[in-house]
Parts: C-alpha cells; sequence; structure tokens
C-alpha cells in the first residue's frame, strides 16, 4: 500500500473517487467487501429485460450526475421522463394530481391548491398564516416537520410534504433535519419571512424543477439501467487494483497508505475506526468519532417491481406515479410507473410498476414474506386504479440500511467527527451518503472531491 491511495468501499462515491485519482496517475486500490461493485446501485432483470433495483434516475439540476456521464461517454444516452403528469397523490381514496407549482411540497400558489380538491379549505386558509407569520424563531436545525407544521399546518405538511421529502429520504418528517435534507427550505425561510414565498421565489430561480416541458429536465435516467454508470467507471478502473471480497477491519491493514478515503456505511466506518483504536479509552478522538458513526439511524426499504399486462388493467396511469402519504396508513409508500415514466421501459402489451415500501419508523414490509409483500402492495394499487391483473413477472429487492437518517443537528454532529478523525488519523476522510447528501449525484460530487483534496495534498 505504500504511496498508494486506498479507498474502501466500491459504491459510485469510492469509483468515483478512485476514477479521478487513476486518470491523474496515482496509485489507487479501491477494497468492496460484497462480491460485486456498485453498493445500492443495481439492475437485475424482470422478466426478460434489465430493470434498475435501485434509484432508475438522478437529478439533473445538480451538474455532478451528469459530468461523469459526459466523462465515461454516456451523455449522449442519458434520457429523461415523458410522463405528461408528474406525480398524483393518494388521499381518501382518490388519486389528486400534484399542484403545480409544489417544490418539494411547498404550495408556492394557493390559488392552484384551492382548486385542486386535494386540501381542504381549512387547510389552504391555514397555510395563509405563513404569508403573515413573520419570521420563525425555532432550533438552529429544527425538523422539517417542526418547520413546516409551525408555517402551513398539518394537513399540507401531512398530505404535501411527507410523501415527498418523507418519501425521498425514507424519513419520519418530524425527526428529518432541516438544513441537512432540505436545504432549499431552509434557505428559502433565510431570505424571506415567509416559506411560501421564499420557495415560489426558488421556483422562479430554478424554472425546470416546476416544469413540464421535456426541454427543461428534472431527472435523467440510462437505457439499461443507472448501474451502466457502475460498469463503465469499471471499465475506466481495469488496469487499477480493484479487489471484490476485501473486507477492512482496522487502518492498521493499510499501513503506508497515503490516504484513505472510506466510503462505506457509517456504521461499517465507525466499526474500522474502533479496532484501529483499540482501546477502551473514551477519550479517544477515534472511539468518539466511531460513537457518532454507530449512532446514525438507518431506514430499510424494500421494492416490488412487476410487469402487467394491460389486458388485464382498468387504468393504465398518464403520470410518473402515485405517492401514499403515511397518514393514509399503505404499506406502499410511493408507486413508480416506470413504463409510463421512461421510454425505454415502454412496451404495448404490458406495464412496468415499481412498488416502494419502508421508512423510518414503518418496518411492516420487513414482517412479510416475498410472496406476502408481493401480494400486499399489488392488492393496494388494485384498491387505488382498479383490477391489474396477474403479474407476467415480479422482482423483490430488500434493501438493509437503505437510507441514512439526517436527524436535527446532522451537519454539526458530521463536522466534530470529521474534526476528531484529522486528529485521529489524517489520512483518513468520509464520502457517501451518510455525510453529505442523499442520491447519485451526491455521492459521485463527494467521490470526486475527496479525490480532489488527495491530488491538491
Amino acid at each position: 500500500m505504500t504511496d498508494r491511495v486506498v479507498v474502501i468501499g466500491g459504491g459510485v462515491a469510492g469509483l468515483s473517487a478512485a476514477f479521478d485519482l487513476h486518470r491523474a496517475g496515482v496509485p489507487v486500490t479501491v477494497l468492496e467487501a460484497g462480491d460485486r461493485w456498485g453498493g445500492k446501485i443495481r439492475t437485475s432483470p424482470v422478466g426478460d429485460r434489465p430493470v434498475d433495483a435501485g434509484p432508475d434516475a438522478f437529478l439533473a439540476r445538480v451538474p455532478h450526475g451528469r459530468q461523469l456521464c459526459a466523462d465515461l461517454g454516456l451523455e449522449g444516452e442519458l434520457t429523461t421522463p415523458v410522463a405528461p403528469v408528474p406525480a398524483y397523490v393518494h388521499h381518501h381514496g382518490a388519486l389528486h394530481e400534484l399542484p403545480e407549482g409544489t417544490m418539494f411540497g411547498v404550495p408556492t400558489d394557493l390559488d392552484v391548491l384551492r382548486t385542486s380538491r386535494l386540501i381542504s379549505a381549512d387547510g389552504v386558509a391555514r397555510a395563509e398564516n405563513d404569508l403573515t407569520l413573520g419570521p420563525s424563531r425555532m432550533d438552529p436545525d429544527p425538523s422539517v416537520g417542526a418547520v413546516c407544521r409551525h408555517r402551513l399546518g398539518d394537513e399540507i405538511t401531512d398530505i404535501l410534504i411527507d410523501p415527498l421529502l418523507g418519501a425521498i429520504n425514507a424519513s419520519d418528517i418530524d425527526r428529518l433535519s432541516l438544513a441537512a435534507a432540505a436545504p432549499q427550505l431552509a434557505a428559502a425561510l433565510s431570505g424571506h419571512e415567509s416559506l411560501i414565498r421564499g420557495m415560489a421565489a426558488f421556483r422562479t430561480n430554478n424554472a425546470a424543477l416546476g416544469s413540464r416541458d421535456p426541454n427543461q429536465p428534472v431527472f435523467y435516467g440510462l437505457p439499461g439501467g443507472i448501474a451502466r454508470i457502475i460498469d463503465r467507471l469499471v471499465e475506466e478502473l481495469a488496469d487499477a487494483d480493484l479487489r471484490l471480497n476485501q473486507p477492512v477491519a482496522s487502518l492498521a491493514d493499510l499501513d503506508g497508505a497515503a490516504a484513505i478515503i472510506c466510503a462505506v456505511p457509517s456504521f461499517a466506518a465507525g466499526a474500522i475506526i474502533r479496532a484501529t483504536a483499540d482501546n477502551d479509552d473514551p477519550s479517544n478522538p477515534g472511539n468518539r468519532a466511531a460513537d457518532t458513526l454507530d449512532a446514525m439511524a438507518y431506514a430499510d426499504v424494500s421494492q416490488v417491481v412487476a410487469e402487467l399486462p394491460v389486458r388485464g388493467l382498468s387504468r393504465v396511469l398518464d403520470a410518473s406515479g402515485i405517492l401514499f402519504p403515511r397518514v393514509g396508513g399503505t404499506v406502499m409508500t410511493a408507486c413508480t410507473w416506470l413504463s409510463t415514466k421512461w421510454d425505454h421501459y415502454r412496451r404495448p402489451e404490458s406495464v412496468l410498476v415499481r412498488l416502494s415500501s419502508g421508512r423510518y419508523g414503518d418496518d411492516r414490509h420487513r414482517e412479510l414474506t416475498d410472496a406476502d409483500l408481493t401480494r400486499t402492495v399489488l392488492g393496494e394499487l388494485a384498491e387505488v386504479i382498479g383490477p391489474v391483473g396477474e403479474p407476467i413477472a415480479t422482482r423483490v429487492v430488500r434493501w438493509q440500511h437503505a437510507f441514512p437518517q439526517y436527524t436535527p443537528g446532522h451537519r454539526d454532529r458530521l463536522a466534530d467527527t470529521r474534526r476528531l478523525l484529522a486528529e485521529f488519523d489524517p489520512r483518513m476522510s468520509l464520502i457517501g451518503a451518510p455525510y453529505d447528501g442523499i442520491g447519485v449525484p451526491a455521492c459521485i460530487h463527494g467521490g470526486r472531491s475527496a479525490a480532489r483534496a488527495v491530488l491538491d495534498r
């Protein structure tokens, strides 16, 4: 390992870091404990075609995903959703189109909300208080739920904000950090005395987010699956030192490494650090950092993807999917209508749907067998749209520790952890979803930033 950078973890964050280091001529070794590359980015078959088993898209409004695709020669193959409607919200037994102009669940036009029939007149009236409420006096890093309930009321928070921000993070929004998980909302409040007006200004400055114009994409996907990014990274690193089935027990295993980029879940990073500290001294900076890393909670999620015959369906959805608020009590948190959302999944005789379940505080999906989970979520879909027929093919994917939970104070705890690690072993950096952002672009950005920092040193 002498004079070599070691990357622990072979997901998109770790591989992105290794890619930039390798291109710069720096010897790099990537150690992955599992038997495949990609972490939670994976493609596997449903019937006779490959379908994303993790994320099926990445954000277009931040450049990191598209830039990596350009560097890998994939930019020309990027595709955008073609669904005419972004999503429906299921509430009180009916489907309601997500009100136009809604930004992360926050309405920016109350007149549109009044005509949507999704929110009651009392709910809209309660939200109007935000316009005259004045500045919020709250904790330095309150929860998303605390802020939105205070400013907009419970109804909009539960029916609009929870199924959007809560589902994106598989979280309970009442324990989800505003600063870490919803920085757009935090910025809107810091610059305006009204959350609605602040998000309206954000919408104006980020036109693509509120637009249904396909020329202003919100997301990008790849035919064949997002895992093609992983495949290309591994190809580009073919003459680097890539090792599968290579868990790291302690930093002592990496003696002589010039730098160590740790791209693994927080609990795995904590175990490596604690094993390296090798003592029971609670004041040791390594042990103190490990304590914080060990304390981070995670949510497990499950996905059922089903190919359904068109002849057995009572309705083919004209939208990218359906959001299910927690207060509705369904096991399913979201239904993505993949074959309406993406042109590369379309077939005339069948549709492809992804039925997601699981979020922090709701582990009912874990108690069900694959067959029972499939039967449950397809039954819930049938209650919403009518009969769905007998599936042609199904696939169940379960992700343990899928979503790290950014609870209030996350950023301060992370800064303290990194300060302690700099004292414990200055070679080590932490990257990936548990730290600086959930989503493919955030993980790519973290990996490439870590590589840049190593190169700068």
